[in-house]
This record gives C-alpha cells, sequence and structure tokens, in this order.
C-alpha cells in the first residue's frame, strides 16, 4: 500500500510543479526605478482595480536595480524587471528567481542575438584569429559591445585577463586598435590606465572633439556608430546587434555612410570560424541575449506569474484604455515591461534555463570581478 501511496506521489510531481497553489497573500510589491516608471505603475494598479482584477499591486521605489534586488530579497518588494545582466546578478548573488519573461516578435525569450559583422571584402577574417585585428564596440561594460564579444573571447582561450582580472589591458593587448567608447571615462578608468588603442578607431565629433565619449557625441558610439566604424574601414569587425543593420538601411538612417550602404557588403563571422549571410544570425551569433523577466523570491514565482497572467489578460492587447505593453505618455520607455513586447510568458525552469546556455558561458568569464 505504501509503495504504491509513493508511487502515485512521484508521478503527481511533474503536475504539482507546474500547477499554481493558490497563496493566502493576495499583493504584489512591485520594484520601480523612476518616477515615470512609478506613474505607470500606479496607473496599472488603479487600472486593476476598476476592472475587478483579483489581488492588489503596490508600487515601491528602489534606488536602483541592485537595491530591487535586495528588496525583493528581504520581502519589502515581491517583483521587478530587470535585463539579462542583472538577471544573472539576481540569482547568483541573492537567491533569487524568475516568474515570468517576454516574448519578443515571436521569438520566446529571445531579446536579440550579438553578432560579428564585417565588410564582405575582408577575406583573411576568422573570429579564431583576430589578435591585432581592429574591432568596433558600441560602447564599454554593455551587453553588445563588451560583455558578449570580450566573454566570447575569453572562453576561446583567445584572452587571457591574469591574475589581476584587468579585461581593458587584456583587450587593449590582443587588438591591434579599437573603438570602446567610454573606456577612458573616470568612471570605467579612475587611474587613467586603460589602453589608449581602445580609441584609436574612435573620430569624436564634427569638430574632432568628444574622442571616445560614451555618448552620441562619439560618432562611433552605440550598435549603429560601430557598423559606422566597419563601413567606413576603420574597423575590421562590429559587435552589434543583429538588427542593426537593416534598422539603419532602406533610408532608415539619413547619414551618408548608411545611405551609401549596401546589405551584400557586409557578412556576420560565425564563433566556429566561417562566415555567413546577415540573415542567417540565429546559427551565425556569439550569444543569443534573453530578454527581461521578473525577478521573485522562489515561494513567490508562482503567485506573481498568477496575477501577472490576469494583469495581462486584460491589460496586454488592450487597443484603448491602459497598456500593460506601452510607455506611450510618460516620457519615457520599456516602462515596466518593454515596449516590445507581445506577451509575457511563464518561466518554469530556473534563472539559468532563461538566460541560456551560450549567454551564461558568456558571463562566467567575468567571474574574477565579481558579481556580488
Amino acid at each position: 500500500m505504501e509503495r504504491r501511496l509513493l508511487v502515485a506521489f512521484l508521478l503527481l510531481l511533474p503536475l504539482l510543479s507546474v500547477s499554481c497553489v493558490s497563496h493566502q497573500k493576495s499583493t504584489v510589491t512591485w520594484c520601480v526605478l523612476s518616477d515615470a516608471e512609478e506613474q505607470k505603475c500606479l496607473d496599472l494598479a488603479g487600472n486593476a482595480t476598476a476592472k475587478n482584477v483579483r489581488g492588489n499591486l503596490q508600487c515601491v521605489r528602489g534606488l536602483n536595480t541592485g537595491d530591487c534586488m535586495d528588496r525583493i530579497k528581504n520581502g519589502t518588494a515581491d517583483a521587478a524587471s530587470m535585463f539579462a545582466d542583472d538577471i544573472y546578478a539576481a540569482g547568483f548573488c541573492h537567491g533569487l528567481e524568475l516568474a515570468a519573461g517576454e516574448s519578443h516578435n515571436g521569438l520566446d525569450g529571445i531579446s536579440y542575438y550579438v553578432v560579428a559583422m564585417a565588410r564582405r571584402s575582408s577575406s583573411d577574417l576568422s573570429l579564431l584569429e583576430m589578435h591585432e585585428r581592429s574591432s568596433c564596440h558600441p560602447g564599454i561594460r554593455t551587453t553588445v559591445g563588451w560583455t558578449v564579444p570580450i566573454g566570447y573571447l575569453v572562453n576561446t582561450s583567445q584572452i587571457s585577463v591574469g591574475e589581476q582580472c584587468n579585461f581593458p589591458r587584456a583587450v587593449g593587448n590582443f587588438f591591434g586598435y579599437s573603438c570602446v567608447p567610454g573606456v577612458k571615462d573616470l568612471q570605467h578608468d579612475p587611474k587613467g590606465n586603460n589602453p589608449k588603442n581602445l580609441c584609436e578607431a574612435c573620430i569624436g565629433d564634427e569638430n574632432d572633439r568628444h574622442i571616445c565619449a560614451n555618448s552620441h557625441r562619439e560618432r562611433h558610439y552605440g550598435e549603429a556608430g560601430a557598423l559606422r566604424c566597419v563601413a567606413e574601414n576603420l574597423g575590421d569587425v562590429a559587435f552589434v546587434k543583429h538588427t542593426t543593420v537593416f534598422d539603419n538601411l532602406d533610408g532608415k538612417n539619413q547619414e551618408s555612410w548608411a545611405l551609401d550602404l549596401e546589405l551584400e557588403d557586409l557578412k556576420l563571422l560565425c564563433p566556429d570560424g566561417t562566415e555567413a549571410g546577415l540573415d542567417q544570425h540565429e546559427h551565425c551569433h556569439l550569444a543569443a541575449v534573453p530578454a527581461n523577466a521578473v525577478v521573485v523570491r522562489m515561494e513567490d514565482k508562482c503567485r506573481v506569474w498568477k496575477y501577472l497572467e490576469r494583469l495581462q489578460n486584460v491589460f496586454g492587447n488592450a487597443t484603448e484604455g491602459f497598456s500593460l505593453f506601452s510607455s506611450a505618455g510618460y516620457g519615457q520607455s520599456d516602462l515596466l515591461f518593454s515596449d516590445a513586447t507581445h506577451h509575457l510568458q511563464r518561466v518554469l525552469g530556473s534563472y539559468t534555463s532563461w538566460l541560456g546556455p551560450s549567454y551564461t558561458t558568456m558571463l562566467q568569464a567575468f567571474e574574477c570581478e565579481g558579481f556580488c
């Protein structure tokens, strides 16, 4: 009899893990980071009450993302939407988990791919042999311009940071010259020791000022700037999002360098040393960067998801009135959730399953810097 009960319980386990058990606490406290986000949160709470959505939403102001993590961990907040890098820190350092994640344009859980783009005329380029070549990065300490490409170079043993864990020095020693906007800023280079060659592919503004600035005053800043850097033959490879080139073609960018750009002028460099066309990013990329997700305590995964599901059913596809995935009217974008979100999906697995193996591996390359 006992054996049969045990077998029956084991068969029920998968069902128990998927279904939500009702929870007494009916209020979800959301951690927000700006006036605009707080206002949208308050508007959501009011509209949810007016529409008789079961449960209550409270909004609490966090000082920064780390503060929101602390608040969720100690119970003074229940949830917050976070970027991929922050999700890793929340899970790795604080033991937090995910209740829901964003889905964009039918790509469940994927926000974008980080790709290495080069001119098609560069016939001798390979991602496995980039030593002494030139590189264009959207910015220092960005996911696209730093975490993913440098993580790839460390994981393929092309770069070694040594015991001092000095990434800028290692990157400067590896590439011949680069444009990494912001690498010489006081915030990222307090002692002024970061290599100068990491700014040598930068061009500043029209008056040759603000060279290597961590802003659009540097014309090679951001994904479009990194693409321009390669298009104008000042760098061999640009690390960008897979959408970057399409966002700057067909008159979408009226600058002369973009108007002269043709799709057939460019190619992707793949991690295995081969190359591919621009439309082959799904199999030729450095990492698939996961979309934003909602960070919670482990015991609240189910409760927060059920509340979000109810909100989504009412406000997810609203054509009038309050819209869950629109920040129009608040003066900022991507408040509470990315404006590009199609729907929220439940996260059943751990935070690492959401982040995915390629992206998690990139982040692990930086463990010597300390995440916590």
